[in-house]
């Protein structure tokens, strides 16, 4: 503002979006990058990135989603992309930047498939695990012998198999499971405790306590038990867990996956030498491409030679195809099913619709609703709880058993009050899981999302999918929403003889004005064209009233005056109008329609009525919602006689009815309701809905809407169908609840492991729960929230548009 000040002109500071403002000592802005961030553990990891990230300068934002590994960070100045890079990287997670979206690039397509895909990680948690496997399956066979059969009770053999067993636990904890110990002293260097830690801790103790009992067995010839087959087994059992764990989140994303497949890898380009085939990647705007029948579209694109049927289901997620020609639009990704079409390109990359549902999807994915923002503050204080509790569990059994306060026979034979103590220490740090937690929330939400973008439904945050659950009021614009927003012919009718003639000659004046009330009638009344039936002599449009004309029929070479417009213009024009197409018009205007009365020499002949008509599922969507609760209401900028009419087809009551209101007022009776204690969704796809779909606590645009409805939206639906609306909160209560069923399991887990691990049940069952099932039930926690997830692929939108008696199937 200063610098203005100085250029001569006064400026106010009106509002302010974006950044902060900072003294810019780079170049300035708000910056948004995306990094990909491999060797994420739990949502502890991803909590603690993000807290050391926000601290660095030039860093306003950062979102860590431990489901997808993606790293959101906004940021000052470019400059500090490198410190954020260089802060993460040392805290032991390697971190890859995606490049600056670049509109017309379809590298970032490629960059998002593959850490989708984690094909990297998943090959090497495979590698690690079969590695450890391989060794730790003789551990296993020893520690199963040892505790069936008395094989091993000589003190030389025993001695001989503790050295073997070091010596086959010893790649695993230096090797194979290094990674464990690596993350979590990088942790600990920054203040962190993390899963690693927990992991680190019950099979480092294991070793080392091992590996001192070996020493003095050595030097003092004295026997002790050893833990080296838990060490070696326990992280090959982590390993395992790391590896299911890894294929089940790349399953959550199963659904972009599939998106992204659909664009064909080459491309055949027609150009003026004949056609090339090349990479779809490096197809520009304004190439033309051959797309052959069974073949997919690779770029948005105009029709530009021949004619086909499409399919757009993978996309949209209508089933039904859709008729093309020459310039008609198509969708980069969906299929050309029955003949060859030439499509020039207009969209490519990011620009592309398939572009923009990952985009939007991938947004939804990397937000973090209310509930998974209370999760991560759980799961910061989790770990450092277990360490705590269970160097108390510990050092508990250790003076009980050393003031004799349990009964000896407690412990096995051979061993001793430590090793009892020690038992319960390390099952209780390998049996507590923050990873159950950490996933409850974001793997729910991607299937979620992702299932939602497969049927056509676009989710911009998991907010929305928790606010469309507990909405219960929902308000609807009128055109281009209930209805299908542009007039068409709904009655027709002409008196008196030559009727065809009549209908023609109407028709043809019609067409020589553009007002769309006349390009309807043209439409609505017109079988062929009638450009060689007559001749203009003399046409003039009447702003308000309609339009006269005189014509010249050629095959009779006479002329007729034509009048077309509403009663004023009969009147002014000295029309005689019959008292029964008086009496029909106001019948037609009574039900909220438009009349345009056509007279032919002097005399009115025809009458059309014209409506914007309500969609054929309107009706059955207000009912079904009506029957779910909801308060429905209809907010239009029609008259009220329009507005009424509309409203009472579709069942909404006169005082749910809001008519001839401005962009303003549908806003602000959006924000009236919301002080009335409602949670208020708005439906609309307008320019002028764009403050409601704002001021709503969810607002969902049409896909067929303008840009500006969609921007303000929280949801997008692609089919334009209101049945979708019933899609999406079905599937929010899917998705909503399924999280909250995972966070009762990864509570409930934790709740009922921990006194098991830990002994305080000893006392009544006389089990002590062994390190090596402590880790598998750990394992078996995370599968099962992942698995609990995933079942949300098997939601079933309803399947036709006005069959929604029954809810869909989940």
């Amino acid at each position: 503002m200063n610098e203005i000040g100085r250029m001569g002109y006064s400026a106010t500071l009106q509002g302010s979006t974006g950044c902060a403002i900072r003294p810019p000592t780079g170049t300035a802005g708000c910056i948004r990058r995306k990094l990909v961030v491999s060797g994420m553990s739990c949502a502890s990891c991803a909590a603690q990135i993000g807290s050391q990230v926000r601290r660095l300068d030039g860093v306003n934002e950062c979102v860590v989603n431990f489901s997808t590994g993606i790293c959101l960070v906004t940021l000052d100045r470019e400059d500090a992309l490198q410190r954020v890079e260089e802060a993460i990287t040392s805290m032991g997670y390697t971190v890859s930047v995606s490049p600056p979206r670049n509109p017309t690039s379809a590298a970032f397509l490629n960059e998002t498939k593959a850490a989708l895909e984690r094909t990297r990680e998943i090959e090497e948690q495979k590698r690690r695990f079969l590695g450890a496997a391989v060794l730790a399956t003789p551990l296993a066979l020893i520690m199963f012998l040892m505790a069936t059969t008395n094989v091993f009770d000589d003190g030389r053999t025993m001695v001989f198999i503790d050295f073997v067993q070091a010596g086959l636990s010893t790649p695993i904890v230096f090797y194979y499971g290094s990674v464990f110990f690596v993350h979590a002293w990088q942790g600990l260097r920054h203040g962190m405790l993390t899963m690693d830690t927990l992991v680190a801790i019950g099979a480092g103790c294991s070793y080392l306590y091992s590996l001192g009992a070996c020493i003095v067995m050595v030097v003092a010839k004295y026997q002790i038990a050893t833990y080296f087959d838990a060490a070696g087994t326990l992280l090959a059992f982590m390993l395992l867990g790391r590896f299911l764990e890894a294929r089940a989140r790349r399953s959550t994303s199963d659904a972009l996956i599939n998106l992204m497949n659909l664009v064909p890898p080459v491309s055949i380009v027609v150009t003026a030498q004949g056609d090339i085939t090349m990479p779809s990647s490096l197809l520009e705007k304004g190439m033309r491409v051959r797309v052959l029948a069974g073949d997919r579209f690779p770029v948005d694109g105009i029709v530009v030679e021949g004619m086909s049927d499409v399919d757009e289901q993978m996309v949209t997620g209508e089933a039904i195809t859709k008729a093309v020609k020459v310039d008609s639009a198509v969708i980069g990704g969906t299929t050309n099913i029955t003949a060859m079409l030439v499509v020039e390109a207009t969209k490519i990359g990011e620009e592309t619709m398939l572009s923009q549902i990952l985009r939007l999807v991938q947004d939804a994915q990397n937000t973090k609703p209310e509930i998974q923002r209370i999760a991560d503050q759980i799961a910061a204080y989790f770990v450092p709880f277990v360490v705590m509790f269970s160097v108390g569990v510990f050092f508990t059994w250790l003076l009980l058993g050393a003031f004799g306060m349990y009964p000896p026979e407690w412990r096995g034979q051979n061993e001793t009050i430590l090793m009892f103590a020690f038992d319960f220490f390390i099952s209780s740090v390998v049996a507590a899981c923050p990873c159950a937690l950490g996933l409850a929330t974001p793997t729910a939400i991607m299937v979620g999302t992702g299932v939602g973008a497969k049927n056509g439904i676009l989710v911009k945050s998991g907010k929305s999918l928790e606010v469309v659950r507990q909405s219960r009021c929902i308000v609807f614009d009128k055109t281009g929403t209930i209805t299908f927003g542009k007039l068409e012919v709904v009655f027709k009718k002409c008196w008196g003889d030559n009727v065809e003639e009549v209908m023609k000659v109407v028709g043809f004046v019609e067409l020589l004005s553009n007002h769309p009330v006349a390009k309807a009638v043209a439409d609505g009344i017109l079988l062929a064209s009638p450009a060689s039936t007559y001749d203009v002599v003399f046409s003039k449009v009447k702003g308000g009233l309609g339009t006269e004309a005189v014509v010249r029929c050629r095959s009779q070479n006479n002329e007729l005056r034509v009048h077309v417009g509403n009663l004023a213009m009969m009147r002014e024009g000295n029309i005689h109008v019959p008292p029964e197409i008086e009496q029909a018009v106001r019948q037609q205007n009574n039900m909220g329609r438009t009349t345009v009365v056509g007279a032919v020499n002097g005399v009115a002949r025809l009458l059309v009525a014209l409506a914007d008509e309500p969609k054929e599922e309107a009706a059955g969507v207000v009912r079904f919602l009506h029957r779910q609760g909801f308060r429905v209401l209809m907010v239009t900028g029609d008259n009220e006689g329009v507005a009424a009419h509309v409203a009472s087809a579709v069942g909404i009551q006169n005082e749910n009815l809001y008519a001839e209101a401005l962009p303003t007022t549908k806003a602000s009776i959006v924000r009236q309701l919301q002080s009335e204690g409602d949670c208020v969704i708005f439906v609309g796809d307008g320019i002028n809905d764009s403050p409601a779909l704002a001021q709503a606590d969810v607002g969902i645009a049409l896909g067929a809407g303008t840009q500006i409805a969609i921007e303000a939206a929280d949801a997008v639906l692609i089919n334009n169908s209101l049945v979708d609306i019933l899609n999406l909160r079905a599937l929010s209560i899917a998705t909503v609840k399924r999280v909250y069923g995972n966070f009762f399991w990864a509570f409930g887990y934790n709740l009922c492991i921990l006194p098991l691990a830990s002994g305080m049940l000893y006392p009544f069952f006389h089990f002590k729960l062994p390190p090596i099932l402590a880790a598998a039930a750990m394992v078996f926690s995370s599968i099962s929230v992942l698995l609990s997830s995933l079942s949300i692929r098997w939601f079933a939108p309803y399947e036709a548009r006005i069959n929604i008696a029954l809810p869909p199937k989940w």
